[in-house]
C-alpha cells in the first residue's frame, strides 16, 4: 500500500524506508520508537511501543522495513502507524544489499520527459553563438543531464524530489519566456540562458543515497558558488579567459545571472540583480518556488477544509476556499482539463 493511499479505514501492508528513528520514554516508563517511513508519494509517522537498544539498532535510518496488516491510529489530527515492538509477526528488516532506494523516493508528479523536451526546445531557439556553445558543454554531457534530470532541486521547502531541479528548471524557463515576450528591450536569449542554467550548481551540491543529501562541496560552497564556477569553468573552455577577461558583455552579464538570482544578499547572493533580465530571473525563480510550496500544501489537505493546516515552511495557514474545482482534487481537476 502507497502511502497516498493510506486512510485510517484498513490494516497497512507494504515495504516502506525508514527515514527517521528516535528513542523516546513513554509516559508510564516504557521505551518506544518514533519513526518516519517513506515511499515515492510520502511520509508518514510510526510508533513502536516497548522498544528496547536492540530494535533500535535493528531499524535505524536507511533500513527498508516491511510491514504487515499494521493498524493506524489518529494523533493530533494526524494518521500514523503503531505497533508492539516484540510482535515479530508484523514487520521485518528487508536484506538491502542490492536495494534500488530510489522507489522509495519521492519524485515530480509531473511528466520528466515534457520537461526536458520543452527545455531542449527553448535551447534550440537560441541564436547567440556563445550562449549556444555554453549551454552545448553541459547539456552534450550525458553524466551532466542525467544528474540534472533526477537530483532535487532543494532538501526542504519546494522541488523535494527525484527530478526537482529539472521541473522547477522548466518551470522558471517558461515563465522567464512569457516575460520576454511581454515586457520591452529583454535580451531573450540571454534571460533564457540564464533561466536554463541558474541552479546547475545543484548538480554537484545534491546526492541520492538512501534519501536526499548534500554533498562535501555542496555544504561547504553552495548550489550558487558552484553554479558559477561550473559556467566559468565551460567559459575558460571555450574562449580561454574568465568571462570578466573576455570583455564580452554577455558572457559576463550570464554570470551576473547566477550571481544574482537570489535577489537580496540576506538569500544569498553578494549582489542584487542590476540587469533587467536578473530582475525577471531572479522574480521568477522565487515565484515558481513559493507556488510549489502552495500546490504541495494544497494537495496534501482535505478539500473540505476551508483552511489548511498551519505549514512551517510558509510560515502561515492558507486559505482553500478560493480554489477551482473546490472538492475535487488536483489529479482529478487535471484528468478532466
Amino acid at each position: 500500500m502507497l502511502i497516498k493511499e493510506i486512510t485510517g479505514t484498513k490494516p497497512v501492508s507494504g515495504e516502506y524506508l525508514i527515514t527517521e528513528n528516535q528513542m523516546r520514554t513513554a509516559k508510564n516508563g516504557s521505551n518506544y520508537l518514533a519513526l518516519k517511513i517513506a515511499d515515492q508519494t510520502g511520509e508518514m509517522a510510526a510508533k513502536v511501543w516497548d522498544a528496547d537498544e536492540t530494535l533500535f539498532k535493528r531499524l535505524e535510518v536507511g533500513k527498508i522495513i516491511q510491514l504487515s496488516n499494521i493498524q493506524t491510529k489518529l494523533y493530533k489530527d494526524q494518521i500514523q502507524l503503531e505497533w508492539v515492538g516484540k510482535d515479530k509477526d508484523v514487520f521485518k528488516v528487508v536484506s538491502d544489499s542490492n536495494a534500488d532506494y530510489s522507489k522509495f523516493l519521492p519524485r515530480s508528479p509531473g511528466n520528466l520527459a515534457e520537461y526536458w523536451d520543452y527545455i531542449a526546445n527553448v535551447m534550440g531557439e537560441i541564436e547567440e553563438p556563445s550562449l549556444k556553445q555554453i549551454l552545448k558543454v553541459f547539456f552534450e554531457n550525458q553524466e551532466f543531464v542525467t544528474l540534472f534530470c533526477k537530483v532535487p532541486a532543494a532538501l526542504k521547502r519546494h522541488h523535494v524530489y527525484l527530478g526537482g531541479l529539472l521541473e522547477h528548471t522548466a518551470g522558471v524557463t517558461r515563465l522567464c519566456q512569457t516575460a520576454a515576450t511581454y515586457y520591452p528591450f529583454v535580451n531573450k536569449d540571454l534571460l533564457l540562458t540564464g533561466a536554463i542554467l541558474h541552479d546547475i550548481g545543484k548538480t554537484r551540491t545534491y546526492e541520492i543515497g538512501t534519501g536526499f543529501g548534500g554533498t562535501d562541496q555542496g555544504k561547504l560552497l553552495g548550489h550558487l558558488v558552484l553554479g558559477v564556477n561550473m559556467v566559468e569553468e565551460a567559459i575558460t573552455e571555450l574562449f580561454g579567459k574568465r568571462a570578466e577577461n573576455t570583455g564580452n558583455s554577455i558572457l559576463m552579464s550570464l554570470v551576473h545571472l547566477l550571481v544574482s538570482h537570489h535577489g537580496v544578499m540576506e538569500w544569498g547572493s553578494p549582489v542584487e540583480p542590476l540587469t533587467l533580465e536578473a530582475c525577471i530571473l531572479h522574480h521568477a525563480d522565487n515565484m515558481d518556488a513559493q507556488i510549489i510550496k502552495f500546490l504541495t500544501v494544497i494537495q496534501n489537505q482535505s478539500h473540505d477544509n476551508t483552511w489548511a493546516a498551519f505549514d512551517p515552511g510558509l510560515g502561515r495557514s492558507i486559505y482553500l476556499n478560493s480554489l477551482s474545482g473546490k472538492g475535487v482534487k488536483p489529479d482529478e481537476q487535471s484528468e478532466g482539463a
